[in-house]
């Protein structure tokens, strides 16, 4: 026999490897699953056929996180990270995720979400149908998991860990946490925690907007700082009052020449104020008009100052998100004031009476 054959042959009989912690089938939920298979494809086929650790190293592994993040307390752990944001270091230790990885990770993880109640079996162990996802979704491979990394680096271990031992009260920690301090990718986190608090879902969606307004100005420094997780629960949720108070947060500074929509940072803020001004607006309607109008009360601001085709579009906006608002009377009084304080630009007046008119058209 050959040198080659020889190998062949002993290759082949160690493909049945089997050791105590081996489990035919074990079913495992998503984040274990993820990190069985990021496991195997580093380190050997074996961390899918069998348990990946055992229940006194899960445990360990468990306890070890628990302490890193401060997660046996909600409130200790978003302490904790207001702590790190306060000394300069990473909010969320461990968790690596670019926002730019965000679209590849909701992907990623889409084929593989289960039933966080039943336990039931997902990721890629997992089959059954998920959501929307039909059963013959193909899950990620273990080679584009691993290279793309754990979505939430070692906050995932810790995920797995609650997995294993089927603590759902470890896991909806997990979940409110990840919304408050916006650990990506945001739909997985939110889903999670209304399929794991089911019938408390009021009361747990109340419990993390207390938290966000407690922690906001602490893990969150500066206007420009976003939390996606958090805008996504505000709309999918429509919470009026919680919206207006983000919002007027993040509000840029205006007064000069720096009235919103003209601020360095109005690309971001006219995609957020987009976002939660509907939902606001439910609640605080009149006061996110008077946001929205703040701009044009600058008489010797840019956007009045100047006659331009782009201001002009500007203000025209402006006036259209106003009515989208139900605000129509609003626009009427601004539209009359412009008139007499500028009689001289009739393509700006004709600009503000299309806005009222497509309205008036949409309407009847």
């Amino acid at each position: 026999m050959t040198l080659t054959a020889r190998m062949r042959k002993a290759m082949s009989r160690n493909n049945g490897f089997r050791d105590e912690n081996f489990i035919e089938e074990r079913p495992h939920r998503t984040m274990e699953s993820l990190l069985a298979a990021t496991m195997s494809y580093r380190f050997g086929y074996r961390f899918l056929q069998q348990d990946l650790l055992t229940d006194p190293q899960w445990e360990t592994v468990r306890d070890i996180l628990e302490r890193y993040f401060g997660m046996k307390d909600v409130t200790t752990a978003l302490r904790y990270a207001a702590e790190r944001v306060h000394d300069g270091l990473q909010r969320n230790p461990g968790v690596h995720v670019s926002a730019r990885c965000r679209q590849d990770l909701d992907s990623m993880l889409c084929a593989g979400e289960n039933d966080y109640r039943k336990g039931t079996g997902g990721g890629v162990a997992g089959d059954g149908k998920v959501g929307n996802i039909a059963e013959n979704t193909v899950p990620p491979s273990p080679g584009e998991i691993a290279r793309h990394g754990l979505p939430g680096g070692v906050f995932d271990v810790l995920e797995a860990a609650y997995e294993h031992f089927d603590d759902n009260e470890g896991l909806l920690r997990i979940a409110v946490y990840a919304i408050v301090s916006d650990i990506v990718p945001a739909h997985r986190y939110l889903a999670m925690a209304k399929d794991l608090a089911g019938d408390e879902w009021p009361q747990t969606r109340d419990y993390i907007v207390e938290l966000f307004e407690e922690f906001d100005n602490k893990v969150f420094i500066g206007r420009d700082n976003r939390n996606v997780s958090y805008e996504q629960l505000l709309v999918q949720e429509q919470l009026g009052d919680a919206a207006w108070n983000y919002l007027r947060r993040r509000k840029p500074p205006v007064g000069g020449c720096e009235p919103i929509f003209l601020s360095d940072s109005v690309e971001d803020w006219d995609s957020l104020f987009s976002t939660l001004a509907p939902v606001a607006a439910l609640s605080q309607c009149d006061a996110v008009v008077s946001m929205l109008m703040h701009p044009l009360q600058d008489d010797d601001g840019d956007l009045l100052h100047e006659d331009t085709e782009k201001n002009r579009a500007k203000i025209q906006r402006i006036f259209r998100q106003c009515i989208r608002f139900g605000a129509r009377y609003r626009a009427v009084q601004e539209r009359e004031r412009l008139r007499m304080m500028y009689p001289r630009r009739p393509q700006l007046q004709m600009m503000l009476d299309n806005a009222l008119e497509e309205h008036d058209d949409d309407a009847s």
